[in-house]
């Protein structure tokens, strides 16, 4: 079982803040050479030690020569202690409420829709492309927009099987499915990052076949889908 003296450093104490503030609960008025000599605590830091228990409201200084010092009831600092403590878990809510806002604007915002010819245009301006979590029939559809040095590596949706006639890709299977959802219906959501640098999504609207392709504009968002496909392509390679 914790010490008190371990107990009230946990609620914010230090442990010299501790100790003195047990002595004076066990005395009326006291000292601070008499406080210093009860609890341990070295006569050259008693005075710091009282004087920061006066500001946290733990302890009622009493002018005169010398300065006497008593503790405030426990009920009292506690309740005090509990309404801070409630104050500090509603700030920090807040604030992590605003963190997460921020984050999901920086994740939410896109250059909307520039459809399968806007992509296959950016496409054939790469060196390097990474399809991740892709439908055979995408990659078929953009295969013919891969410049003739492109570096293309291709990261097959689970259970799709590649395209045929296609040696200079290279191709794996994922292992987790990555899917959005569209008219209630869950569709493969693929990521296509050209040159390491620019990151899109794509995915196929299940009702008219339509590609739906949107560019991250955010570093954020562009480290988030490297990663993934980092790690999807190590882990296919083990």
């Amino acid at each position: 079982m914790e010490s008190v003296v371990e107990q009230l450093k946990r609620v914010g104490l230090t442990e010299y803040e501790a100790k003195a503030y047990l002595v004076l609960l066990n005395t009326h008025f006291c000292t601070a050479t008499q406080a210093s000599d009860r609890s341990g605590v070295p006569r050259t830091k008693i005075y710091a030690v009282l004087d920061s228990l006066r500001l946290k409201g733990w302890v009622h200084v009493y002018s005169g020569v010398p300065l006497l010092f008593k503790a405030v009831e426990p009920v009292s600092v506690f309740e005090r202690v509990k309404e801070d403590y409630a104050q500090l878990l509603e700030s920090v809510k807040a604030t992590l409420k605003e963190e997460v806002n921020d984050m999901k604007e920086k994740f939410v915002i896109k250059k909307f829709d520039i459809g399968l010819e806007g992509l296959k245009q950016e496409i054939g301006k790469a060196r390097t492309v990474e399809i991740n979590n892709a439908t055979a029939t995408f990659v078929k559809k953009v295969s013919d927009a891969f410049r003739p040095d492109a570096v293309v590596k291709v990261l097959m949706f689970p259970g799709e099987a590649k395209p045929a006639d296609m040696q200079r890709v290279e191709f794996k299977q994922a292992e987790v499915a990555i899917v959005t959802i569209m008219r209630n219906k869950e569709v493969p959501s693929m990521s296509i990052i050209l040159d390491e640098s620019r990151t899109f999504t794509a995915f196929q609207d299940p009702v008219t076949d339509k590609y739906i392709v949107d560019e991250m504009l955010y570093d954020e968002c562009q480290r988030c889908f490297a990663g993934w496909s980092g790690m999807s392509w190590d882990s296919s390679n083990q």
